[in-house]
């Protein structure tokens, strides 16, 4: 009796530390990209590619990159998190892991290192009730096994959702700055700046994630003097953003053959606004999904509190008197 009831205790214990330490999945509606239609398009500047082309194109390259490795590639640059030496621009202070071979050690060690303590801890306990007579030590053997594995693959897979969840909640941050940015940048085109001008202005000011990707393209500029080498690392970086993509090509058309940029900033400023008020939406919706949990598990505690408790608490005693004479 005592190992079964060992034995469920441990698995309420592990499905508590699943509940509690796992991230919270955010609502899809928030990440979910904008269907843009062909009235909204800007058209490309000069012999451009099409819109169509770009995503395909970038569709394509994602499907390619189907790796493991490849996807904690992506995602380490999306998260503003990856660097390697020969990086113009300085590491992330705040990233825990920031390339594949850190990230990996964080797997495996962090793996190892707790499902070996949860495991030890356990063994070591059964084999004292062992000695004093009060358990099986293979029961406890087969518990710590159990609870030791189950707790390392837990820890293996948590840097893979902290590494997801900090990507995309970046990229939502980025493609929500860019619903009010970009109407800067128009705004200083038409006051006669030259985009790449209204760009380094933007890039002095503090700001999120869309003006750090603007301030690391205008340090990688400075550097090569090579504008479509920064436009092509700021897509890389951001693959997946169809609005940021379509910018940073715009600005390596005009920077390669000329042409006005005022009309497409027009367009891509009803696009960002756009996107801008669908994830204000989203968000909202979510936040009142959260409000309502709390009052559920209110309710929840109250009824079996008042009610389930006194009901069991009854019939056990109903059944007790039963049983005399």
């Amino acid at each position: 009796m005592l190992e079964i009831l060992l034995v469920l205790t441990a698995i309420a214990t592990f499905l508590i530390f699943i509940t509690v330490a796992m991230p919270k999945q955010q609502s899809k509606e928030v990440s979910t990209p904008i269907a843009i239609s062909p009235q909204m398009r800007p058209r490309s500047l000069g012999n451009s590619r099409s819109f169509d082309l770009v995503v395909r194109e970038a569709t394509h390259r994602a499907i390619a990159k189907t790796t493991l490795n490849a996807k904690y590639l992506l995602q380490l640059k999306q998260a503003d998190w990856y660097w390697a030496p020969g990086e113009i621009v300085m590491p992330n202070p705040k990233a825990p892991f920031w390339n594949l071979e850190t990230l990996w050690s964080e797997k495996i060690i962090g793996g190892f290192v707790s499902g070996t303590l949860v495991g030890t801890v356990i063994f070591i306990a059964g084999m004292i009730l062992t000695i004093e007579g009060k358990a099986s030590f293979l029961a406890y053997s087969l518990i710590a096994i159990a609870l030791g594995g189950l707790v390392g693959m837990l820890m293996f897979s948590n840097p893979d959702s902290r590494l997801a969840g900090a990507a995309r909640k970046r990229q939502d941050e980025l493609a929500l700055e860019m619903g009010y940015r970009i109407p800067e940048l128009r705004g200083d085109v038409l006051a006669g700046n030259t985009i790449q001008r209204a760009i380094r202005n933007m890039a002095r000011r503090p700001g999120g994630p869309f003006v750090a990707e603007l301030r690391r393209a205008v340090t990688v500029l400075d550097v090569t003097k090579d504008d479509v080498l920064a436009m092509d690392q700021l897509i890389e970086r951001n693959q997946g953003n169809e609005l940021l993509q379509e910018f940073a090509n715009n600005l390596k058309m005009v920077s390669r053959q000329g042409g006005q940029i005022a009309p497409v900033l027009n367009t891509l400023t009803d696009l960002a606004q756009q996107r801008l008020r669908l994830q204000i939406t989203a968000q909202a919706r979510k936040n009142l999904q959260e409000m309502t949990r709390p009052i559920g598990l209110s309710s929840m505690i109250v009824t079996t509190v008042l009610i389930i408790v006194p009901a069991v608490s009854g019939v056990m005693g109903s059944m007790n008197l039963g049983s005399y004479p």
